[in-house]
């Protein structure tokens, strides 16, 4: 990737079944013994059996449930930012947007697909202009795994725009912003001429003594090969997070983005947010909010002049 690219942008800166089955649990005892009744459902045992994912891409709408074959999902980030330059106030307005889905082509075996677009408006003085733009197309495959209080999604995508070449520079600023809004992560969705060989992973665990409660972490390393000339850089993201199902139907919880870019020999490589969100489900079908706090630089901190923070809304549902 381009340096030039990064350093282009931080000048805009500037200027988660969830326990094991209970059926069995006071059948065992002594002789004779009158069993214990079986445990009522927890909250989440139907919890055990979908992915505790706070949105679409990470995983939500994914069930064990074999009759579940395909997915579809969609977000929109709002993010607006300002800053002086050269006693103009210039204000910045994005609208970025992901739609995807997945088919099941076995229980264990997900097909997956992503497409971002994006459009910004930059005001200042008594100009205003605006840039629309399609980032890169992502085609994956995925194996999920559901086994007692462990779940997991392990695969791989190419992401690649061939449309993304020759975009007007509003245009390309357009889709970049696409990157702080989604706090650093998904670099090889948002910029524009990489061909990109992705790696993402998740997994989740639900303490079985506290089943509403599941750990998570997302993993996914990246390959991102500049079409028009210039360095391939290495991103690795790493993003912790723990949810918390209130009722069987709404998840809430935390993730913390952090992505490293350790090629990156300028500037600055790293890439960290924070991210609470919260989950509603309505039978197979979801809706989702996260608030994107960038914490440093170059897209942070959130509400300081010229940096970033950004409002999530999305949804989706299986079928």
């Amino acid at each position: 990737m381009k340096r030039a690219w990064l350093a282009g942008l931080v000048i805009v800166c500037a200027g988660r079944s969830a326990l094991a089955e209970e059926a069995n649990v006071g059948a065992v005892g002594t002789v004779g013994a009158t069993p214990a009744p079986a445990a009522a459902p927890a909250q989440v045992v139907s919890g055990g059996e979908r992915f505790a994912a706070p949105n679409g891409q990470l995983g939500a709408g994914i069930w064990a449930d074999p009759e579940q074959k395909a997915r579809a999902f969609g977000e929109l980030g709002f993010m607006r930012t300002g800053y002086s330059f050269f006693n103009n106030d210039v204000h910045i307005t994005s609208l970025s947007f992901l739609v995807g889905g997945g088919y099941k082509i076995t229980p264990n075996l997900e097909l997956q697909a992503m497409l971002p677009f994006a459009w910004a408006n930059f005001a200042g003085g008594d100009q205003s202009e605006s840039g629309f733009a399609f980032g890169n197309l992502h085609l994956g495959v995925s194996y999920l795994h559901f086994g007692g209080p462990l779940r997991v999604m392990v695969g791989g995508a190419l992401e690649y725009g061939p449309w993304t070449g020759g975009y007007a520079a509003d245009s390309t600023l357009a889709v970049l912003l696409g990157h702080p809004a989604m706090g650093g992560e998904g670099l090889g969705l948002w910029f524009p001429e990489v061909f990109s060989i992705v790696a993402p992973a998740r997994i989740e665990y639900a303490f079985p003594t506290i089943p509403a409660l599941v750990l998570s972490g997302d993993v996914a390393l990246g390959l991102h090969i500049p079409t028009g000339g210039g360095d391939t850089e290495l991103t690795i993201q790493l993003s912790p997070g723990l949810g918390y199902y209130a009722t069987d139907t709404v998840l809430v919880g935390m993730r913390l983005p952090f992505t490293v870019v350790p090629t990156e020999s300028g500037g600055d490589a790293t890439f960290f947010a924070l991210q609470p969100y919260g989950r509603f489900e309505f039978g197979r079908a979801f809706l989702d909010a996260s608030l994107v706090l960038n914490v440093d630089d170059p897209y942070g901190f959130a509400f300081d002049e010229g940096k970033y923070w950004a409002l999530r809304l999305g949804g989706g549902g299986s079928f």
